[in-house]
């Protein structure tokens, strides 16, 4: 065994030997895997291996589409050939016309990848699928290439291409241990020996936190049962002359797919269990649980109703192990949290199918920094401490609950909330406050209009759209008043702060005490990696805030590229101070009467900081906006929120001040063309395409990425970035939505909605640099039908920013 390599994957299943495939397609052939037992002992062995190329992101359709072309080649090595049944095609259900709607748009969203769904009606569905009955059923999305792969197989094929490639992989090698070393190094613990090593990945499938232990750290990953049985051969099948259709039903809750010449069906069932919460066995290896079919009746009824034959078939055998879940749901795939050198590629649920394209993007990160696609869907980073054990169980059973039911938009579901909440939570409940959850933190959402007044959950404008209207038209003409808690907020202090932060940003920095700037941080590629707001506090102190998403994502590049001196400093207040936020041609009055000092546009400008008081309550004030008006960012302890609040209330009565909240700030933002991290500003683009030229100095002397940005931009454009006005009223374009010229997908839509002031039906999105003039017209996809837009000027509502700077 090598005592000494460059990368040390531990886990033999799917995740860990597709890594070290991909790492030496990269170019990285010094790499080991290792595993305790015999490779695909865990959850891979008894996996149902569907290959869809279903994902409701491009980033899930694209790493599909590569695990599919992937598997098509393995299948067809004349040397190793495997079992892979290649576009047997697969139907979705539906039985309402909302989950038809959402399977036009996710048609849509597949689109921008060049990968073709059908939505087809029920009497088709049965066409197809003729086991099938079209009782309370609509129709279904078809993926033409949905198959599945013998698991055992694929692994040893990759296992087999990384040696040849020279990767070595080390079976029946347990890990005993860990230990990083000061310059960040590892040094894996076997029970035969240890390897020193850069880099460490941890691909432990359900083991996954026994080795995180070992790290020092905790994944939000919980595993739960699952069980699918294989029946009898069905005379159906035999004289079908083809192979069945997948088929996944939302409406029973169940899947099933053609096992020789019978029926693989899985389940799941409302009575569901997690499983190894309190510690797994070492030996439970290729190991089951035990069955229990009782618990999955309720579904099986609903499953004999959609297809009769299994009423007459037999049980041939019955399968019962674990699955893991993250909080969502998406696998972590991406570095480790607080940890360099450090990576994982976990919680894959759907581990056999995608798991070829989670390896590609994770091998693409460790070798190069980033991935071909923007990887925030499956990044560790996008949860941060409130992912305990606790709460991911608790999601992952309500998303096992769910399997087959897609998030509407603005759909917040219930479990495990809530996760993260301020002094004001319960107050604002009290005002009425609907919620909805960024990083874990409750935020409002919108206020009810009346205690009874429940939103259907819709691809088109709904029940809100009104009450979102008022809310804005309040800020537009008075003031309001909004929580925006978890917005990330690091202290930066040291001698050489400033200094160190202009090579990390693209543009310039405040440096004037009082000054706030908007500045971006680039990759080492040249591409957005971050958005932050700089608030020069005094000579020795700087804010730096960021998207509430972004807390780990951004420390951990920060702390990455400090100086080495200890000239600056990086302290985290992102969970000790929230921000009030005071909008409106009124705001001056209200916030003049609840704190001293001269608060007038000569003394306190647009993109000024000032300590000072709220009422009692001690703040940190900035003058910026995301709305478009007036507006000021109260930065206040959580300790002394509520009494900031209090004041703020009461001055607000005498100049009618009202509540609001995030769906507001997103249409009044989208009518500015202000962006939204990791929607519109993602590490595909570089800062040129993202229409962020203002921002770009490149006559400084040198920032991170400055260098691949002049040689991207030496070789033109690949993309721009547009506002576009659609000409309807029915439904806002959705992320992912494809954008359209003569027919043929040009672009995407990155965030969308009905600009209440302009009177307009907004998108933004990247697409050709040769559409992207104001006034060409073009179309957009909106739930399945192409409606005509036109590309129109960024910040349609007052471009001039006179409202801002009154």
């Amino acid at each position: 065994m090598k005592s000494q390599t460059r990368v040390v994957v531990i886990g033999g299943g799917i995740a860990g030997c597709s890594t070290l495939y991909h790492l030496t397609q990269e170019g990285w052939t010094d790499v080991v895997l290792v595993e305790r037992n015999e490779l695909t002992s865990g959850t891979t062995w008894h996996s149902a291996a569907q290959v869809t190329n279903f994902g409701a992101t491009q980033t899930m359709v694209g790493l599909k589409s590569h695990s599919i072309k992937l598997y098509k080649e393995l299948a067809e090595d004349p040397e190793y050939p495997i079992n892979y049944h290649h576009a047997d095609g697969g139907i979705r259900l539906a039985n309402t016309e909302r989950q038809m709607e959402g399977y036009r748009h996710f048609a849509s969203v597949a689109k921008g990848m060049g990968v073709e769904f059908e939505v087809i009606d029920a009497e088709e569905c049965a066409r197809r699928h003729p086991l099938i009955s079209t009782d309370n059923l609509l129709g279904g999305l078809w993926d033409p290439l949905d198959g599945d792969i013998d698991p055992a197989q694929l692994c040893q094929a990759l296992a087999r291409r990384a040696r040849l490639a020279g990767a070595e992989v080390y079976r029946n090698t347990p890990v005993t241990g860990l230990t990083q070393h000061r310059d960040d190094s590892w040094t894996v613990h076997t029970e035969h020996g240890d390897i020193d090593c850069e880099i460490v990945v941890n691909a432990c499938g359900y083991r996954v936190n026994e080795v995180g232990a070992m790290m020092g750290v905790h994944h939000p990953v919980a595993s739960m049962e699952h069980q699918y049985f294989l029946t009898e051969p069905i005379k159906a099948i035999e004289e079908a002359g083809f192979r069945m259709p997948l088929l996944r039903c939302p409406i029973s809750d169940y899947y099933c797919r053609q096992e020789k010449n019978g029926l693989l069906v899985g389940f799941y069932e409302q009575d569901c269990k997690t499983w190894g919460m309190d510690g797994i066995d070492p030996n439970f290896v290729n190991a089951l649980c035990p069955d229990d079919l009782d618990r999955v009746m309720d579904v099986l009824e609903g499953a004999f109703a959609r297809m009769p034959a299994l009423m007459d078939v037999g049980i041939h055998s019955v399968v019962n192990g674990p699955i893991t879940y993250t909080i969502d749901g998406a696998p972590l795939v991406g570095p480790i949290p607080g940890k360099r050198n450090a990576f994982c590629i976990i919680g894959l649920r759907a581990g056999l199918g995608e798991g070829g394209g989670h390896g590609w993007l994770l091998a693409q990160q460790i070798v190069h920094g980033e991935a071909c696609y923007d990887t925030w869907v499956i990044d560790p980073r996008r949860f941060t401490g409130h992912a305990n054990v606790e709460l991911t169980a608790l999601k992952a059973i309500e998303d096992y609950q769910n399997e087959f039911r897609f998030h509407f938009p603005h759909e917040h579901r219930p479990a495990g909330r809530p996760a993260k909440t301020t002094p004001l939570t319960p107050v604002l409940a009290a005002e009425g406050a609907e919620f909805g959850t960024v990083n874990g933190w409750e935020r409002v959402a919108y206020i009810k209009p009346t205690p009874d007044f429940e939103e259907t959950h819709s691809f088109r404008f709904n029940e809100t759209f009104p009450v979102v209207a008022r809310e804005i038209e309040a800020v537009r003409t008075g003031v309001g008043l909004a929580e925006v808690n978890g917005f990330n907020r690091f202290e930066i202090t040291g001698p050489g702060a400033h200094d160190w932060l202009d090579t990390m940003v693209c543009g310039r920095i405040p440096r004037k005490d009082g000054k706030v700037g908007l500045t971006y941080l680039l990759n080492h590629h040249g591409n957005v990696k971050a958005e932050a707001t700089l608030a020069n506090l005094d000579a020795d102190t700087i804010w730096y805030g960021s998207a509430a998403a972004s807390e780990s994502h951004d420390m951990d590049w920060l702390q990455a590229h400090l100086p080495k001196d200890g000239s600056v400093q990086l302290r985290s207040l992102t969970n000790d101070w929230t921000i009030l936020v005071l909008a409106g041609p009124k705001s001056r009055e209200v916030l003049s009467g609840v704190s001293r000092g001269d608060w007038s546009r000569a003394a306190f400008p647009w993109l000024s900081v000032r300590r000072a008081f709220v009422g009692i309550a001690p703040a940190v004030i900035m003058s910026v906006s995301y709305s478009g008006e007036l507006a000021y960012e109260i930065h206040v302890p959580n300790n002394q929120l509520y009494a900031a609040w209090l004041a703020l209330r009461a001055e607000g009565e005498k100049h009618g001040l009202t509540l609001f909240g995030g769906h507001a700030v997103e249409s009044m933002r989208l009518e500015k063309g202000y962006r939204h991290w990791k929607a519109d500003l993602i590490t595909e683009f570089n800062p040129i395409e993202s229409g962020l030229d203002r921002f770009v100095k490149l006559d400084k002397p040198d920032f991170i990425g400055k260098a691949a940005l002049e040689k991207q931009l030496a070789g033109g454009l690949k993309r721009r970035f547009v506002t576009l006005a659609l000409d309807c009223d029915h439904a806002p374009a959705h992320g992912g939505d494809s954008i359209l010229a003569n027919g043929r997908c040009i672009g995407t839509i990155t965030s969308a909605g009905w600009g209440h002031r302009v009177g307009k039906n907004l998108a933004m999105g990247f697409l050709h640099p040769e559409f992207a003039e104001v006034g060409t017209p073009l179309q957009v996809e909106v739930i399945g039908e192409a409606v005509a837009a036109t590309v129109v000027d960024p910040g349609l509502y007052d471009p001039e920013n006179q409202r801002i700077r009154a």
